[in-house]
């Protein structure tokens, strides 16, 4: 009897070590699977915040784009450098209603005055054309293979024709 004490004395602490290491297991399984489930319904809820938000974003864009599109629409470009009141007054006095207009499309039909010669049988034409003031105006150009851009001075004659002079260019570009 004696013996058997000693063995159950043995094997007791064995067994209440077993037991806890089977209960830390237990509680480490539950703990891990706790956190694996909260990752993935976290992730998920971010998944749908992100997609959410990306179509709010894309929404924006379309609203935007439209509402540049109708801007552009209502106003004119506005001319920061040229003031039809004060730099088109000489024009406005002989009778000429968009003095800007007029400068423009007198230019547009004098497309001699581009210092670049077309290539590979293209059309040197006037691009974009921005008055600068009363006496200054910068030209682009191009012909579909090469571009420039030119600064001219113009100045009405006496026969109420403008006439201009070409002061600088850059290209081909």
């Amino acid at each position: 009897m004696h013996r058997k004490t000693e063995k159950q004395g043995n094997i007791l602490p064995c067994y209440d070590t077993y037991i806890k290491r089977c209960t830390q297991a237990k509680n480490m399984k539950k703990l891990t699977l706790i956190i694996l489930t909260s990752f993935c319904i976290f992730s998920c809820q971010e998944v749908n915040r992100t997609e959410n938000l990306l179509g709010k974003v894309d929404s924006l864009k379309i609203k935007n784009d439209s509402l540049i599109k109708k801007l552009n629409e209502v106003k004119p470009e506005l001319n920061y450098w040229f003031d039809e009141k004060y730099d088109g007054k000489e024009l406005v006095e002989i009778g000429i209603a968009n003095p800007a207009e007029f400068i423009e499309k007198s230019l547009r039909e004098k497309t001699e005055l581009i210092p670049l010669k077309a290539t590979l049988g293209g059309t040197m034409h006037f691009g974009k054309i921005q008055l600068l003031s009363s006496k200054w105006l910068i030209a682009e150009f191009d012909d579909g293979h090469i571009q420039g851009k030119a600064i001219y001075l113009y100045k009405l004659n006496k026969n109420g024709q403008l006439e201009f002079e070409l002061l600088n260019s850059i290209g081909p570009e």
